[in-house]
């Protein structure tokens, strides 16, 4: 372990995916010969700042875990049921985090390109009382429209970003927000809009190169041909069995 390690990575994969399709959560599904969430999870578990990763699951694969899954836990990830809604998921995640974390990382177990570098990057532009999120700025045009798909208008994009994972914070301040959301009942998509209703500063961190969150089995195809451009011999190894 390094001796400059000072954070924890918590990879949320306890969704559904009902989007996706097929019979199996989305995060599961094989890429490049491997489930994606392995693809998601092993640039954070070679981190030179990580002290340990977690692995948030739907319950009913933390009750009986895939040979895969159980390869990981043996491996040192912490594997943790998820909960009900998103929130939820982290808030259990973050149950985990060693004590001797300064800060922790979320990631969707679904974004399977993040790189060593992106995550470095959101890692730095964190603060003592100041959250990080990787984004990036919006260059579509974008329309509001109605129930039916009728444009209503055009939408300024000057300005608007969209916020991906990993998202970092100071480890004492995100476990005291998802403390107070669970007292107030208040779920949100990410922890970064969960602590700017707490009044957290966000730092906005555009990376580069793919990030690609998979919601549409269309997504695959992209996410895979990105793989094998970046890693050329890849193929199945014992982690995906």
């Amino acid at each position: 372990m390094n001796s400059s390690a000072n954070a924890w990575a918590v990879i949320v994969a306890a969704g559904r995916g009902k989007r996706f399709g097929g019979g199996e959560p989305k995060q599961f599904a094989h890429l490049a010969g491997r489930p994606m969430v392995i693809w998601a999870l092993d640039p954070f578990r070679s981190h030179r700042s990580m002290l340990g990763v977690t692995l948030v699951v739907p319950p009913q694969h933390a009750e009986r875990p895939p040979t895969w899954l159980s390869r990981l836990s043996d491996g040192g990830v912490r594997v943790v049921p998820g909960g009900e809604t998103r929130t939820d998921s982290v808030r259990l995640g973050l149950e985990t985090v060693a004590d001797s974390a300064q800060l922790v990382a979320i990631h969707d177990g679904a974004r399977p390109l993040i790189t060593s570098e992106a995550i470095s990057l959101v890692l730095a532009a964190a603060g003592p009382e100041r959250g990080a999120i990787a984004a990036r700025l919006v260059t579509d045009s974008l329309k509001r429209a109605d129930a039916n798909g009728l444009i209503l208008s055009s939408v300024d994009r000057d300005g608007l970003w969209r916020a991906e994972t990993p998202q970092v914070f100071p480890r004492q301040l995100i476990i005291d927000i998802h403390s107070r959301a669970g007292t107030d009942r208040i779920h949100e998509s990410d922890c970064a809009a969960l602590c700017q209703r707490y009044g957290v500063e966000i730092q906005l961190v555009e990376i580069a190169g793919p990030n690609t969150k998979v919601t549409h089995l269309a997504d695959m195809a992209l996410a895979e041909a990105w793989i094998s451009q970046r890693e050329p011999s890849t193929s199945t190894d014992s982690s995906g069995t």
